[in-house]
């Protein structure tokens, strides 16, 4: 069975009283990855440190995301690669699903005390370099991961986005950047909703890969905190802690935004075991 996508559907859904395509690139991959999009670029850039003679990776995962997960599944199609999976571990606390799934894929998954974001990424670094390893960028910021989305997003047609509004969760702002560079001018505004992490922060994210972007593009800052979780109508498999902020922001301001509206919809909740769709 072929885990990885060469394309994700787009999808027409009702919201209201009218309709939003949506990019449902939450199925690029299938299980025993997670449906998470942003594997396109994690493959594209394990292939390039691979080439380098990296043989041992590390990433920085959450308790919500599913990160850890994929890079496991990714490589796999690499011989010789591994793998260690860092997480905030906090005591008395059970080790979440996704990094079990890590851990059975051949990933050796590392508790590191949780504290401030920062320091723990930190000291993450320090012990994956111990071991002669590489960390892969913090919510791979890296332009692999951009470029996949860039790609991928350059094939939605005009009916989908053309003098419209395009609306994605933001957790580090990268998909944003990719979508940005992919649909050009086509869009006449594009919304990033974040998850929880600052609008500064997404937006020094931005520059790095988008020049002169921000004229017509919006940030809109957290309304809940980046653990707590939506539980809201949505019409397709989508993340409670990411896309569904989102679609819950799509929802309540659907009538002041121009049509088309295009959602970009990164992932869905959970490990993915037993998706087959």
């Amino acid at each position: 069975m072929v885990v990885f996508r060469r394309s994700t559907p787009l999808e027409r859904h009702s919201i209201g009283r009218g309709e939003a395509w949506v990019k449902r690139d939450d199925l690029f991959a299938r299980w025993p990855a997670p449906p998470l999009g942003k594997l396109r670029g994690a493959r594209t850039l394990l292939r390039r440190l691979y080439g380098e003679g990296v043989r041992l990776v590390g990433c920085w995962d959450t308790r919500i995301s599913a990160l850890g997960q994929g890079i496991a599944v990714c490589a796999r199609e690499l011989p010789g690669l591994r793998v260690l999976v860092a997480y905030p571990a906090t005591r008395g606390s059970m080790v979440p699903e996704p990094l079990r799934i890590a851990s059975e894929l051949g990933a050796e998954v590392l508790p590191v005390r949780a504290g401030r974001i920062s320091i723990s990424f930190a000291e993450a670094r320090r012990r994956v370099e111990s071991r002669g390893g590489v960390l892969l960028p913090f919510g791979l910021d890296c332009i692999e991961s951009v470029a996949a989305i860039q790609k991928e997003s350059a094939k939605i047609p005009d009916q989908a986005v053309q003098g419209g509004t395009v609306v994605v969760s933001c957790g580090s702002g990268v998909t944003l950047a990719g979508l940005i560079r992919g649909l050009g001018h086509r869009p006449s505004r594009y919304i990033g909703v974040s998850s929880g992490r600052s609008v500064g922060m997404i937006e020094r994210c931005l520059s790095k890969y988008v020049e002169n972007c921000l004229d017509n593009v919006d940030i809109i800052p957290a309304e809940h905190a980046y653990a707590e979780e939506l539980a809201i109508s949505c019409p397709f498999p989508s993340h409670p802690n990411y896309d569904q902020k989102a679609w819950d922001f799509l929802q309540r301001n659907f009538r002041s935004l121009r049509t088309p509206i295009l959602f970009w919809n990164v992932g869905a909740a959970g490990s993915g075991r037993g998706n087959l769709k």
